[in-house]
């Protein structure tokens, strides 16, 4: 009798054992099938836009034309960029040249792009757009000092420090181009969204 308890002892905690293993293997089994198949829950579509990334920055009012809602503003860098006021700029009446603002506009529309030939030069940078943004397409002859062939951007400047900061939709445009390329460029004007005077210059 002593012989059978000892054996009892020792078989019994062996069948629990193996009983918890299975339980156990059960379970994660159960739970790596719930969790492995990614087609189920497919990660979430990122809203688009068709309007580019807005820049904003302190800039100084040099040219404004009231019939044009055109305005040409001054950067801390000495470099000039024209945009179109938006509906949305609704104090565009009080603003005033010399006048710091804290603007903030959205990127010209690139049309065509392409090397420009030798005898073509940037010449006098273009006045803001003489009609509503959106329906006067520009051309200008400037350099390329910037790309972002992720987002899709880039940046010209051309005469007198006229800076366009371009957004691109046909990246074929941007794979034929380079920085430092000498190009002709046909776009639609910046658009500011908002223009508020600054507390200070920086």
């Amino acid at each position: 009798m002593p012989g059978m308890q000892t054996s009892n002892r020792i078989t019994m905690p062996r069948k629990i054992t193996c009983t918890l293993l299975v339980a156990f293997a059960l379970i994660a089994t159960g739970s790596q099938a719930g969790t492995a198949d990614p087609v189920a829950q497919p990660a979430p579509r990122k809203a688009r836009t068709s309007n580019p990334e807005t820049i904003r920055s302190v800039v100084e009012i040099v040219v404004l034309d009231p019939k044009a809602r055109a305005i040409t503003f001054k950067r801390d860098d000495g470099n000039m960029v024209n945009v179109i006021a938006a509906p949305a700029v609704r104090n565009f009446a009080s603003l005033r040249v010399g006048e710091f603002v804290v603007a903030e506009y959205g990127r010209a529309r690139a049309l065509s792009m392409k090397k420009a030939v030798p005898e073509e030069n940037a010449g006098e940078p273009p006045a803001p757009a003489q009609q509503p943004a959106g329906t006067a397409p520009r051309s200008i002859v400037a350099d390329i000092i910037a790309i972002d062939d992720k987002k899709g951007f880039a940046t010209l400047k051309a005469a007198r420090g006229l800076i366009i900061d371009i957004a691109v939709k046909d990246r074929r445009m941007l794979g034929a181009v380079k920085i430092g390329d000498h190009v002709v460029l046909r776009y639609q004007e910046a658009v500011a969204v908002s223009v508020k005077p600054a507390r200070s210059r920086r």
